[in-house]
C-alpha cells in the first residue's frame, strides 16, 4: 500500500500537465495582430529564426493546401477586416483570408506543411503550439503565439469535447479506485 502515496503524485502531476491542453487547431486573433515567436530544441532558449510557419484557412488540409502567408522564425501578423474577408500580412508578405479570421498554423519540413501534433494554454492569451521537423534528429520546434484563442465560430465543423473535461472524469474515477482499495486495506 506504500505505493498509493506515489500513484496520487504522479496521477496530480498528469493531470496538473494536462489540465491546460486544448484540443484546438482552429484559431482566431483576440485583437488586431498575432505575434509569434519559434523556438526549438537546439536553439533553446534562443529563437529559431529558420523554422518556416504558415497561416492556413481555417478549413483548410494543411498537407494538400498552400498557405495564405508563411512566415519565419519570429513576426507579427496583422489582421484587418476587409467585409467578409480578412487580410493578413507581415512585413514583408500578405493574404486574404476568405470569410473569418479564423486560421490554422502549419509548419514547413521537408518541403512538407504539417499541423501541430499538440498545444498548450499558457494564460493570458498565450499558446504553445507544439510541431515535429522530420529531417531533424532533434526533431521539437515550438511556436509560442501571442493575442490568440480556440476558435468560436459555429461554421468550423462539429464541437470536439475538450481534453480536460475527459482527463476529470477519468482522474475522478481513478481516485474512486484508489480510495476503494485504501479502505479495504485497512479492514483486513
Amino acid at each position: 500500500m506504500k505505493k498509493i502515496p506515489y500513484l496520487k503524485t504522479s496521477l496530480a502531476a498528469c493531470l496538473l500537465a494536462v489540465s491546460g491542453a486544448s484540443s484546438a487547431s482552429v484559431w482566431a486573433p483576440n485583437d488586431g495582430d498575432v505575434n509569434f515567436m519559434s523556438f526549438s530544441t537546439s536553439s533553446f532558449p534562443f529563437p529559431s529564426l529558420t523554422d518556416t510557419f504558415g497561416i492556413f484557412e481555417d478549413t483548410a488540409m494543411i498537407g494538400a493546401a498552400a498557405p495564405v502567408l508563411s512566415f519565419t522564425g519570429v513576426g507579427a501578423v496583422s489582421f484587418v477586416a476587409s467585409g467578409a474577408n480578412y487580410h493578413i500580412g507581415t512585413a514583408t508578405a500578405s493574404g486574404t483570408l476568405l470569410g473569418s479570421s479564423n486560421f490554422q498554423v502549419g509548419m514547413l519540413s521537408g518541403g512538407v506543411w504539417s499541423a501541430a501534433f499538440g498545444n498548450a494554454n499558457l494564460g493570458s492569451d498565450a499558446v504553445m503550439l507544439a510541431f515535429a521537423d522530420t529531417e531533424e534528429f532533434d526533431n521539437l520546434h515550438f511556436l509560442y503565439a501571442f493575442d490568440i484563442s480556440p476558435s468560436k465560430a459555429t461554421d468550423d465543423g462539429p464541437a470536439t469535447v475538450p481534453l480536460p473535461a475527459s482527463v476529470w472524469m477519468m482522474t475522478s474515477a481513478l481516485l474512486g479506485l484508489l480510495y476503494t482499495g485504501r479502505a479495504k486495506s485497512k479492514v483486513s
